[in-house]
Order: C-alpha cells, then sequence, then structure tokens
C-alpha cells in the first residue's frame, strides 16, 4: 500500500492488506482519541472497534472524499457522541424503570411474599444465562472472561491462543446474540411498566 487513495481503494474491495494497514496505523491512535471523550479505555476500544468494523461492512458503499485519517477521526467522534446520547437515554429508562418498579412494588409485596423486582430479577437472570448457554462453546468463555473476569483482550488472547482481532470478534457476536435474545425481555418489562 502506497498512496492514500490505494489504501482507501483497497478498503472499499475488502483488501486484507489494507485493512491490516488501517488497524496497524490507526487503531492505537484512534483509541486514544475515543478515550478522550468517553474516559474509558475500554469503551474506546469498543468504538473504534466498531468504527472498523462498519468500514468493513459498509466498504461497497464507503466514500471518502477527504483524507482518510480526518474520516476515521469523524467517523469515532461521531460513534461517541452517539455513545453518549444512547447512554443518556439508557440513564433516563433506568431511572424511570425504578421509580415506576418502586411505585409497583409496595402494591405487590403486600400480597405477594417476594417482592416484584426480586422476581424480576431472577427471571432476567434465567434468561441471561439460557442465552450464555446457547452461544459456541468458545464465544461463551471469551464473553465470560471478558465480562465476568474483567480480563483484557490481550489476556484472553494469551489464554485462548487467538489474536486480539479474533477476541473482539467473539465478544461482538456474544453480545449481538445477548442483545437479540433479551430483547423481547426488556420489551415486556417495559411493557408491564409503562403501560
Amino acid at each position: 500500500m502506497c498512496t492514500e487513495n490505494e489504501i482507501i481503494k483497497g478498503l472499499k474491495s475488502g483488501d486484507e492488506d489494507a485493512y491490516k494497514y488501517l488497524y496497524d496505523s490507526h487503531y492505537g491512535a484512534l483509541c486514544l482519541y475515543a478515550a478522550q471523550y468517553v474516559k474509558d479505555s475500554f469503551i474506546a476500544e469498543t468504538i473504534v472497534g466498531d468504527v472498523i468494523f462498519n468500514i468493513w461492512q459498509k466498504r461497497e458503499e464507503l466514500n471518502i472524499n477527504y483524507s482518510l485519517r480526518s474520516y476515521l477521526a469523524k467517523s469515532v467522534k461521531n460513534q461517541c457522541l452517539n455513545y453518549f446520547v444512547r447512554q443518556n437515554r439508557l440513564e433516563e429508562i433506568k431511572s424511570e424503570l425504578k421509580t415506576e418498579m418502586k411505585l409497583n412494588e409496595a402494591y405487590y409485596e403486600g400480597e405477594y411474599t417476594y417482592p416484584l423486582s426480586r422476581i424480576i430479577e431472577e427471571e432476567l437472570d434465567l434468561k441471561l444465562q439460557d442465552s450464555l448457554n446457547k452461544l459456541p462453546e468458545l464465544t461463551r468463555k471469551i464473553f465470560e472472561l471478558s465480562r465476568f473476569s474483567d480480563m483484557k483482550y490481550q489476556e484472553i488472547a494469551k489464554i485462548t491462543g487467538l489474536s486480539v482481532d479474533s477476541i473482539k470478534y467473539h465478544i461482538k457476536s456474544a453480545l449481538a446474540k445477548l442483545r437479540d435474545d433479551l430483547k423481547n425481555c426488556f420489551i415486556t418489562l417495559f411493557l408491564l411498566f409503562f403501560l
């Protein structure tokens, strides 16, 4: 890869060397850039990984009219801003749910032996465990090491003998599956408390 135009053409055509160049040349700097916004290195790495993954997914539609570095920086910045919007909305929903649950809990506690929140928590735990059990064994193991043992990608890569990119792929796959499996559960909770 010599010129930026050749790199961009390589990205559009799905050339692995172009993506390797992109990762080797820009990943670290983009993670530092994202961390300045989100103040969390793990979230920053996830955001940058999403940007690079998105370039791969939409490679045929890729339209870079200015420098690659500027395009990447703008994409990362936009993802950081989207992250804040999602976080703020999530916090609003959590706050609303907590308030609603406290109001409803007093009613249900009088009629039932267990508080409603405990029943819901147990149901969520069961659904989460069921969803985790449906994952391929390696993907589940990697996800559990990352989320439940607080291990970094590099540590998991050493344990499993896989590359850091493979670890990120497995975690991204696990999150997508969990999100898909649990979305109906959250919709049910929302309907239960707000309708």
